[in-house]
């Protein structure tokens, strides 16, 4: 029996509305999936960019790190002679040294120690592209000047930013002693550190003075203009050999990054199944719908069998009321996520943006989601006999 598509949604869209507490129910389902999923991708998107935004603007080509290095963060390093030997190769244009350490910052409001992480620059070399600390980077040629991060996490440092914009410089306590906050800039926070200072290593060793200025976290290594950094990763490598330093190109050092929060924290892992979790929770709730209106409803498909009508036509309802449901529960669980990332961004300082490409994932996840529960509901149907069903 020949039979329209529109006569397919039309009876789809029927059937789907005619019970409209159930359909309540499949789509605050179906919603709860859709946000679940955004909002993990949310997170593993946030935690992957707040991790690596530093790296992405280190103004370098190449990069030396201690064998022991897991995150840009943690406490390890490795000869400054290392560094300097890296200088001598053909095809490098300089090296430069960048220092960090996890430091106590006092709250302006409360005066509770807070850890924020500081790094110590070579004022004039342009070591990170960042368009405000460039603008900004004379100022650390002052001993005791700071570039303090505004979208560190404002309630855990005080009202920093909005002291600076009302009165400008000011003083701040850091590991004890008095710096003098004279500009704001743009890193935000990670999983690792709340907030950033910036500074010269003069102001970082005298904060510091048990450290040494022999001792380098993170080696960077510029490259004469138009040389290979892969081919020039692999001939540093070779001519400072041992086994206390990596040489990475700047690619490889942020993968490192992200590596190391998806598989040795394990932290991207976690939001990662929490998506899978939430693809699997929708299709549970779907199937259970659209099973239970198939069984409903398996009167009236067996006279439409009765009548002529193919399996190829009940797939194809049961497809359309998968399509349907996708569509009606993807966009409030959509508009649900918008308003978490919102409040999320403000509430942590984590760069969190709905964009395009995660709605067009979730949107994909909750139709197959909803498409495989749809092909399980049906296999009932295609099992039914028309004869039996009038018994």
């Amino acid at each position: 029996m020949r039979h329209s598509g529109q006569e397919r949604f039309s009876l789809a869209w029927r059937q789907i509305i005619f019970e409209k507490r159930r359909l309540a129910a499949a789509l605050a389902g179906i919603s709860f999936a859709v946000l679940l999923i955004l909002v993990q991708i949310g997170f593993y998107s946030a935690m992957n960019d707040s991790a690596t935004k530093v790296l992405k603007h280190l103004n370098t080509q190449l990069v030396i790190i201690p064998a022991g290095f897991e995150f840009f963060g943690s406490q390890h390093d490795f000869a400054r002679p290392r560094l300097m030997q890296a200088a001598g190769v053909a095809g490098v244009d300089e090296v430069l040294p960048l220092y960090y350490s996890f430091c106590s910052f006092k709250n302006i409001n409360t005066g509770y120690q807070r850890w924020i992480l500081c790094m110590g620059l070579q004022p004039g070399s342009r070591m990170l592209t960042l368009s405000d600390v460039i603008a900004q980077e004379n100022k650390l040629t002052v001993s005791g000047r700071v570039l303090f991060d505004r979208k560190g996490l404002s309630n855990y440092f005080g009202n920093v930013v909005e002291r600076f914009n009302r009165d400008g410089l000011f003083a701040a306590t850091v590991e004890g002693h008095s710096v003098t906050v004279d500009g704001l800039i743009d890193i935000g926070v990670t999983f690792a550190a709340f907030g950033n200072i910036l500074m010269g290593e003069q102001t970082f060793f005298s904060l510091f003075p048990n450290d040494s200025p022999g001792l380098v976290n993170v080696g960077l290594v510029r490259l004469d203009q138009g040389v290979d950094p892969q081919i020039m990763r692999k001939k540093i490598s070779n001519i400072l050999g041992g086994k206390d330093i990596k040489v990475l190109t700047r690619a490889e050092f942020v993968q490192h990054e992200i590596d190391y929060w998806n598989k040795t924290a394990a932290i991207g892992f976690l939001f990662i199944v929490g998506a899978i979790m939430g693809f699997i929770i929708g299709a549970v709730i779907v199937y259970q719908i659209l099973y239970t209106n198939v069984i409903n409803h398996l009167p009236e498909f067996a006279t439409l069998k009765a009548m002529g009508y193919s399996d190829h036509f009940f797939s194809a309802l049961v497809l359309k009321q998968s399509l349907i449901l996708s569509v009606l529960g993807f966009i409030p669980g959509t508009l649900l996520s918008w308003i978490i990332y919102r409040y999320t961004a403000a509430s942590t300082g984590y760069t969190m943006i709905l964009s395009l490409d995660k709605a067009a994932i979730a949107f994909t996840s909750t139709t197959i989601m909803c498409m495989l529960a749809g092909l399980l509901a049906m296999r009932h149907l295609k099992k039914a006999d028309p004869a039996e069903l009038f018994r």
